[in-house]
This record gives C-alpha cells, structure tokens and sequence, in this order.
C-alpha cells in the first residue's frame, strides 16, 4: 500500500527527511504585527526565532482546525494517491485541542486513516514518524504498523533544558518575575523530562554554564534509559550548537546510538523554550 503521513507543527525532523518522505506538516499560527502567520510557510524558523529575540512579548499561537488536517488528507488520496496515510500527533496532554483536530479530521475518511497519539512532541515525533515509513517500505500491514508504533512509544525519552526561563515568562506560563530574576542570579539552567503519556515535568537543574546544562541533560538520559536497548536520537536547538555539539560527542559514547538528526526546534516548542 502507498503510505502517507500527516502531522502538527510540534513535531522535529530535518527538513531533508520532510521533503523525501513528503510529510505534511500543518502549522500552528501566531498572531503578530496585526496578521496571522503559518509558523514554517509564511516565515521561516529562523527568521520567527530572530523577530521575537528582542521582543517584551510572545506572540499568541493558536492550534490547527480540524479542516486543515481534513484538506490535507483529502489532497493525500486525491493528489497523491495514498491509499492509507497515518495521522501522528503532539501528545494529547500535551495538546488535547491539536489531538482532537487529528481525530475529528479522520473521522471524514472511515477506515483510511490512523491516528496516533505519540504522547510526546519534538524529535520523537518524528522519529515515529520516521519508523513508520521504514516499516511501510518492508510491506508491514497497516495494523503491524501501529501496533509497533504503540509498543515503540514506552520506550522514548525526552528532556529538554532552558538556557533561561525569559520566554516562558513572556508566554505567561511562568507568573513569578522573583522566580525569573532567581534563576538568572544564580545562574540555574532549568531542565524537565517528558513522563508518560506526555506531559512535561520539572527537574534538578543545570547550573552556572551552557555546557552543564548539556552535561544535565546528558546524565538523565544515561540515567533513565534502558542500555540493553540502542536508540535512534534527534536533538532540537533554538540557537544553541554548542549545546549540539556537547552532546553528540558524549552521548554516542555512553549509548548504543544507531544515528542522531539535528534540527532546529519547531516554533510551537522554541517559543516558550527560548535558547
């Protein structure tokens, strides 16, 4: 069967790997400059992440409609000829509102399309995304795919860390300026960790530099993964190479890697992340 995969805006693979496996994104939208702008398609990553550097405020985003993902499912079996196409989204605790859009979209096409719940976002997102085109071209059945998929999901690791919680005070997610002023005083490199089904939770910070924050995130993943097994990885930066950098060289010796992508941080993420 020809496969096509359809996804939110929240998910992170090279651009490269987009285009070959023509993987259609539907992009969240800011609101900025009295206009609507599709993250991705109306300005680029890195020219959305240089625009709102030295601004007070983050621009409101608002998720994808159920009609997007319907049109672009539509232009699947039309267009291209897909005969099924998988549904993957951003993890429902994460963002019911994007999950449901999924849901509901599919629901137009009985029996032609998947929905998957990653109960993640960023890179491992994509890497399911990835792996299902992998398994399509061995000629894996449809319900083989997504039952690998469901078993792949309790493996995934996540963690992210902020050079500095600016961004997501300007998003209103955090309330405390004393908190942020606190942070930036001692110089603390806060980190979370993605718990299943999906939803993001605070951890034992870095401190001090960029690199132990790398360091940090480097420990938790030595720290929390099952060595027995050997990963795919994806690293997702907002302006942050060094970072990339220090983690490449040590993670690959610490862990059984098969290979790593590097790619900027979708927008939706990078918003609120900041560096």
């Amino acid at each position: 069967m020809k496969i096509g995969v359809i996804t939110d805006s929240a998910a992170d693979l090279p651009e490269e790997l987009v285009e070959k496996h023509n993987i259609a994104i539907i992009p969240h939208v800011v609101y900025f400059d009295n206009k609507y702008w599709k993250l991705g398609v109306d300005i680029s990553v890195d020219d959305y992440y240089s625009l709102i550097r030295n601004r007070d405020l983050i621009p409101p985003t608002t998720n994808p409609e159920p009609n997007d993902f319907a049109e672009k499912l539509k232009e699947g079996f039309e267009q291209h000829g897909y005969e099924h196409i998988f549904s993957v989204s951003v993890s429902s605790e994460l963002s019911g509102s994007t999950f449901n859009a999924h849901r509901i979209a599919a629901k137009k096409f009985t029996g032609k399309v998947t929905v998957i719940d990653t109960q993640s976002a960023s890179g491992v997102q994509g890497l399911i995304i990835l792996k299902i085109f992998e398994l399509s071209a061995k000629g894996v059945k449809i319900e083989e795919i997504e039952k690998y998929v469901n078993d792949i999901k309790k493996n995934y690791f996540l963690d992210v860390g902020f050079h500095t919680l600016d961004n997501v005070y300007k998003s209103g997610r955090l309330k405390s300026k004393f908190v942020l002023n606190l942070t930036k005083s001692i110089k603390i490199k806060p980190v979370a960790v993605m718990e299943k089904p999906g939803i993001l939770q605070s951890t034992l910070p870095g401190f001090f530099t960029n690199k132990s924050m790398a360091k940090r995130l480097i420990s938790l993943a030595i720290k929390n993964v099952n060595k027995s097994l050997s990963y795919d990885l994806v690293i997702s930066h907002v302006e942050n190479q060094e970072g990339v950098d220090i983690i490449i060289k040590k993670l690959c010796k610490k862990l059984k890697i098969n290979r790593y992508f590097v790619t900027p941080a979708s927008p939706i993420i990078g918003t609120s992340t900041g560096i």
